[in-house]
């Protein structure tokens, strides 16, 4: 069994690292159970697992064992079992004039981590992913992410329930596209919207191009017609986020 799936099927995920860790303890996240490796573990943050150990159980490996379980090159010593949370979209909760990122089939780790990191960095509202590829508790989008998987307001959905769920809401969608788009800097970003990115590989699927409120495009000088997922985004969500700070 994949461990994808074992982290559906048993609705938990492993955690590893103290600052992560510590996060996930922040967001109020349920703690199944807590492994330390006192050999290594530093007295402080020993004071800090007797926080979390009050109502979770703890289990104290040998360094050797540790070694065997951690994913890090550097183990500090923690690892934690905590329970999944939900990340439907009808659970969402948003502000007026909310400011979304949307991007659809994200797949790899790397890319998932730069887009919340860069999320959390504009004050984004909500990231929501479109058809999702890859299990958002994996370890390395926990990793890339620097933990604001945790502390990032997220939700999934297909294509069409996120279009339709945006169109609900009155959220004006401007999606990234190469052909019949505008200039990204043309585009009036105030109020509620949603800036919707796809894959450098396949781009976004046409039924984006057919719903959306404007096709909008990142100008090219050079040779190659796109950009790194997290990149494009972070370009168009700061020139977004620069018009919704002007008063």
């Amino acid at each position: 069994m994949s461990k994808a799936k074992s982290r559906k099927d048993s609705q938990s995920f492993v955690v590893e690292g103290v600052k992560e860790i510590k996060i996930c303890f922040e967001e109020k996240f349920h703690f199944i159970e807590l492994f330390i490796c006192s050999e290594i573990l530093s007295e402080e943050n020993l004071l800090f697992t007797n926080k979390i150990s009050l109502n979770t159980n703890t289990t104290d490996f040998s360094l050797s064992l540790y070694k065997q379980l951690s994913y890090k090159e550097k183990g500090e010593g923690l690892l934690a079992l905590v329970k999944s949370k939900s990340f439907d979209l009808k659970d969402l909760i948003l502000p007026k004039n909310p400011f979304i990122l949307v991007a659809e089939s994200p797949e790899k780790p790397g890319n998932i981590g730069a887009i919340l990191r860069t999320a959390d960095a504009a004050g984004i509202n909500a990231v929501i992913i479109a058809n999702p590829r890859t299990e958002l508790f994996n370890p390395n989008i926990i990793r890339s992410s620097l933990g604001s998987v945790f502390t990032s307001n997220i939700a999934t959905g297909s294509s069409s329930e996120v279009i339709g769920y945006l169109l609900k809401n009155k959220i004006k969608i401007y999606s990234t596209f190469i052909k019949k788009s505008i200039d990204f800097t043309s585009v009036d970003y105030k109020g509620s919207c949603a800036i919707v990115v796809g894959t450098e590989s396949s781009s976004l699927t046409n039924e984006w191009a057919l719903k959306s409120t404007k096709l909008i495009k990142i100008p090219m000088k050079g040779k190659m017609d796109s950009l790194n997922l997290s990149v494009s985004a972070a370009i168009v969500i700061f020139e977004a986020l620069k018009q919704r700070n002007v008063s």
